[in-house]
């Protein structure tokens, strides 16, 4: 049979009973290293089949590693100690939870388990402690794990009947050599009892003897030189002193220190987030925390903040928190200040840290710039976008810019050289109610003191209106009219005081503004009147307010120059008032062209006034009273007639009339010259002449000759008819 272990082949020979053995030397054993192997055995029978095993086996030749815990505190038990139970503990590594544990006192056996936590613990009786005798004894604690590896530790003990003893004080204040002090000359002391003065304690540290001498109050103490201290491992370390008395009793002490050279170190978060403070921040108190390593809970941690020094401890997770009072934060100028923070561990090793807090309380400014140009939104501006636009001073490039208006939030950031701007459109404005809509903005430098700036937008998009009075009283303006100036007024809803006002007549522009109480009014010259033409003239106003929305009215006036006609007709029949008429009233009458029924027509007769109104068809008449007529001398006479059309044009005419109440005279002049008319003379045409007095020339003549009528001109002095001779 060939069996294989670790890479090393054994042979070995099967017995008659069918076993085999070989023996691995001890030389191959040892050089097995603790782990799991894996050991084959092969062979052939004699018919030559094969026949193959393997078999895991664990090498573990750790032995368990025992501690046996300081015992009564300090290995030593007095008169008071021995008369009660004590406890003696201590820990195992690399054992087994369960596995038993014994301890031997004295020659006496003891024995418990060993916990889940590696630790054991078992009580000896003040029975058994009493038994022991005065001096020194040792403790041994035995422990064998399930692969057999035994180990055990050995604790010596004093018990005090007397015997001289030995104290080692605190080493480092603390018992924990820390990194600093590993860098310093080391002072081992402590006490003794009943060691006379002069008598030598030998220390031995780090397997290094050093010697001391008691003094006269018992006490002693030596030196270990830094290099020497220098040398110390990380880790537990052990003192020991050891004297005699003078009979000889030996008397020794132990002490326990630890090296700690794990390097503390503390760190400081980010203050407020951003190691920046900004004014809202420091006007409230402050929590600076942080985190240490290789610090213990409850170590003191010292934290300065400006010319203010605080303390807090180390809490759970190794972190440490303080409150700054907003009251020391005051204290801190603008610009950049430092924190620090610094910390010990047990072992005496420091550390420090420091943080730069940049103090940032100048809140930026931001500014709002006129909006559409006049900061008044009209119903122009509102049906297209707004841009909204300002600067800043000290808020970075890139800094959120909030604008708030009408509820609704805009945003927008900050360019390179300050400025900033943003457009809302035509629909958000469109929800904007008539009046004053605030605009608000928002900026935040990046230490985060905010400021905000509000701008005043008039919202006036209904445009005012406006109408034109009544020009000339009636919208007509007459010939009179025409040659003046005249006042184009009007009235206005909507507008306010100072709004302008376009006036426009036949292409001459005149500007006004709105009055206090909305009226408003231009004066147009007469030379501008005058030039009107007789038609329909428009007269437009455009008002504005200053939003900029306008309306427009417009107005026709009528220019009408032309006069009417007026006609007196024949008076008296003939423009002749005889003996006869002037005893009767006279009837004067007329027509007139483009003079409305019922107007009136003043007539002016021998400085005396009559009136009248005009018919349906353009006729008028009437009635010169008797009494009047009677009162006109003999002479010629003017009638004058006016008359004044609907729109006031006027127009008037005269006529002449003629009193004559004196008789005619009619002289009839010798006919044939002798007023017989002969034989001849009937052959012949005769002329019949005369004279008339007080008739006028080209008056008619009646002439009647033998029962027959002949007319005849009147001439300017006499009158003359030539007769046929058939008339005669």
């Amino acid at each position: 049979m060939i069996v294989n272990l670790n890479g090393t082949a054994y042979q070995a020979t099967v017995s008659a009973n069918g076993g085999w053995t070989i023996t691995v030397p001890a030389g191959d054993v040892v050089k097995l290293a603790d782990s799991q192997y894996v050991l084959t055995v092969t062979g052939n029978d004699a018919a030559g089949n094969t026949v193959r095993e393997s078999h895991k086996i664990a090498v573990n030749t750790t032995p368990p590693v025992v501690m046996i815990n300081t015992i009564s505190g300090d290995d030593v038990l007095n008169s008071a100690e021995v008369a009660a139970n004590q406890t003696i503990s201590g820990r195992v590594v690399n054992a087994e939870t369960g596995q038993t544990v014994n301890v031997s006192l004295n020659g006496n056996d003891y024995t418990t388990t060993l916990g889940a936590d590696g630790n054991w613990t078992l009580n000896v009786s003040s029975a058994d402690l009493s038994a022991l005798i005065n001096g020194y004894l040792t403790v041994t604690a035995r422990v064998t794990n399930k692969a057999g590896n035994q180990g055990h530790d050995s604790r010596q003990i004093a018990i005090d009947a007397g015997l001289p003893e030995l104290g080692i004080n605190t080493v480092a204040s603390d018992d924990i050599i820390n990194a600093i002090e590993l860098g310093q000359a080391l002072i081992i002391s402590g006490t003794s009892t009943d060691l006379a003065h002069g008598s030598i304690v030998t220390v031995n540290v780090n397997g290094k003897d050093y010697v001391a001498s008691v003094v006269v109050d018992g006490t002693w103490s030596t030196g270990i030189p830094i290099n020497d201290v220098a040398t110390f491992p990380a880790g537990p370390l052990v003192i020991t002193v050891a004297a005699s008395d003078t009979s000889g009793n030996p008397v020794n002490s132990i002490h326990h220190v630890v090296v700690d050279l794990a390097p503390v170190a503390i760190s400081i978060d980010a203050v407020s987030g951003d190691n920046v403070l900004n004014a809202l921040e420091k006007g409230h108190d402050l929590v600076l925390s942080g985190l240490t390593q290789n610090v213990e809970p409850g170590q003191t941690v010292t934290v300065v903040v400006g010319s203010h020094s605080y303390q807090t401890t180390i809490g759970l997770g190794n972190r440490w928190t303080v409150t700054i009072p907003s009251a020391d934060l005051n204290g801190l100028n603008d610009g950049v200040n430092s924190i620090s923070v610094s910390v010990n561990n047990i072992a005496g090793n420091t550390a420090s840290a420091a943080q730069e807090v940049r103090v940032d309380t100048s809140a930026p400014i931001i500014t709002i710039n006129t909006l559409a140009g006049d900061d008044i939104l009209s119903a122009i501006d509102a049906a297209q976008t707004l841009t909204i636009s300002g600067t800043t001073v000290g808020a970075e490039a890139g800094q959120i810019v909030t604008v708030s208006l009408n509820g609704t939030d805009y945003t927008t950031t900050v360019a390179a050289n300050g400025n900033w701007t943003l457009s809302v459109d035509a629909t958000d404005l469109a929800a904007l109610a008539e009046g004053n809509a605030v605009i608000t903005a928002t900026v935040s430098d990046k230490a985060g003191n905010p400021v905000s700036s509000m701008h005043n937008l008039l919202v006036d998009t209904v445009a005012p209106a406006i109408t034109i009075s009544t020009v000339a009283g009636d919208d007509v303006i007459n010939s009179t009219e025409h040659a003046q100036s005249h006042i184009i007024s009007g009235t206005t809803t909507d507008a306010v005081v100072g709004d302008a006002i376009v006036v426009v007549i036949n292409g001459h522009t005149y500007n006004t503004t709105v009055n206090a109480d909305g009226t408003w009014s231009v004066g147009v010259p007469a030379s501008v009147i005058s030039a009107l033409p007789d038609s329909s003239v428009t007269i437009t106003a455009t008002v504005t307010d200053k939003a900029g929305n306008s309306s427009s009215a417009s107005h026709n006036v009528l220019v009408n120059t032309a006069a009417p006609t007026l006609t007196i007709a024949t008076l008296a029949g003939d423009d002749i008032i005889n003996a006869t008429e002037k005893g009767l009233s006279l009837t004067i009458n007329g027509s007139s062209i483009d003079v409305a029924a019922g107007l009136t027509v003043t007539v002016s007769l021998n400085g005396k006034t009559y009136t009248t109104i005009v018919g349906d068809d353009g006729s008028w008449t009437l009635n010169v009273p008797a009494a009047d007529v009677v009162k006109l001398g003999e002479a010629n006479y003017t009638v004058s007639a006016s008359v004044a059309d609907a729109i006031g044009n006027t127009t008037s005419t005269t006529h002449k009339v003629l009193v004559n109440t004196a008789a005619t005279q009619v002289i009839i002049n010798t006919v044939g010259g002798d007023d017989i008319l002969n034989a001849d003379e009937v052959e012949i045409d005769q002329t019949l002449s005369g004279r008339v007095v007080n008739a006028e020339a080209g008056q008619s003549v009646t002439v009647s000759l033998g029962g027959k009528i002949i007319p005849a001109p009147l001439m300017a002095t006499a009158l003359g008819r030539s007769i046929s001779r058939q008339q005669i």
